[in-house]
């Protein structure tokens, strides 16, 4: 029998730990270290969304998973990691700005730090009464990570420990470097290797990185486009980034990627979208995985067109928004001639709004009905 027949689903394992959280505890006022930990936590839960499926909480972690074929792309998990950390990061941050309270609790929120544990494997669906839970050796190997020796070997106290377990499922080995890979002797399971990443360098970079986004008040070359899916954010998003299904909405031949850094999309990462003989280059310059993402078209005259995508989320569906900015230039005959530009653009995209509108819904029909799933990359 196949490993589906009897009931096993291979998946990835994601564990967010507050770290400090039982001497946070046991050592301040506990009627504020529970608002304090219920609030962390209620920025937390609902940014794990579909593909991903929260399992339990753990008292100071919360354990979720995603089944191999819901993963969307192979960096989503990188992507979801970053930006789990910085809803956690930013919750932190507006705490300590808007409190004025001295009691050890208050004073002490800058202590507590995220960790994020992901691996991978196969796992069985427990029954006991009305909860289901994961059980298998590698769930066990996952909740086994959070003790490592990750802080003496790094210094750090924020960050993301993948196992290479996962690391290999995502096809994202080469992204990291030899001196960036670990081991950690787990008793009765053996040597586990891993790969870490910084989360307060993410957060740092993420705070500190200028927002390119194009609103529904900047001067538009077309009116908003409103597509409204029955998918999660994380979902939609990657109905509107990933390549091949970029391709299919857009009516692209195909579009293929420049630019990645080993093979993660990020800014500065060039889609080329064919269009019979036609290239139309595509740049990423901000990049914000299940929210939005801005993009660049470089035109003739050094004109230049804004394009973002922002995802808001509806009940258990999405907003897709779509925005293009009116083309500018720096150079006096971009600006010359960019009413003629303008109208051309007009001419390609605006004809095929509902065509594309179309076939992004029938893409948000067709993943709804998986409940959530997009097959990897």
């Amino acid at each position: 029998m196949s490993k589906a027949e009897n009931g096993v689903k291979t998946a990835y394992f994601v564990i967010a730990d507050i770290s400090g959280y039982t001497k946070f505890m046991s050592e301040t006022a506990i009627e504020h270290a529970k608002g304090i930990l219920e609030s962390l936590f209620g920025n937390l839960l609902p940014a794990i969304r579909s593909p991903l499926t929260i399992s339990g909480l753990q008292g100071d972690a919360v354990f979720a998973y995603a089944v191999q074929s819901e993963v969307m792309t192979q960096q989503f998990i990188l992507d979801f990691a970053e930006q789990l950390y910085c809803v956690f990061a930013r919750s932190k941050e507006k705490m300590l700005i808007n409190t004025s309270c001295p009691c050890d609790a208050c004073s002490t929120v800058e202590g507590l730090e995220l960790k994020i544990v992901v691996h991978f494997g196969d796992c069985v669906v427990q029954k006991t009464g009305d909860r289901e839970e994961l059980a298998g050796q590698d769930v066990i190997t996952a909740f086994r990570l959070l003790k490592n020796s990750v802080k003496e070997r790094t210094g750090l106290s924020a960050y993301t420990l993948i196992s290479c377990d996962a690391l290999r499922a995502m096809e994202l080995g080469d992204y990291f470097d030899d001196s960036e890979f670990y081991t950690e002797e787990i008793e009765h399971i053996g040597k586990v290797e891993y790969v870490v990443r910084d989360m307060r360098a993410a957060w740092e970079r993420r705070r500190s990185s200028e927002r390119t986004f194009v609103e529904k008040t900047d001067d538009l070359l077309l009116e908003e486009w409103i597509i409204p899916l029955p998918v999660s954010p994380d979902v939609a998003f990657t109905i509107c980034t990933r390549p091949e299904l970029r391709a299919e909405w857009l009516g692209a031949n195909k579009v293929e990627l420049f630019n990645t850094n080993k093979g993660k999309i990020e800014p500065d990462t060039l889609y080329h979208c064919y269009h019979g003989e036609d290239i139309f280059p595509f740049q990423i310059v901000d990049w914000n995985p299940g929210d939005y993402a801005t993009g660049k078209y470089n035109l003739p005259m050094g004109l230049t067109m804004l394009e973002t995508t922002e995802l808001v989320q509806v009940g258990d569906g999405t907003m897709v928004k779509i925005r293009f900015a009116t083309p500018t230039s720096p150079k006096l005959m971009g600006k010359l001639m960019s009413g003629m530009v303008k109208k051309k653009l007009k001419g390609i995209i605006a004809p095929d709004k509902e065509n594309r509108i179309a076939k992004m819904k029938a893409l948000g029909e067709k993943f709804s009905h998986l409940g959530g799933a997009v097959a990897a990359a």
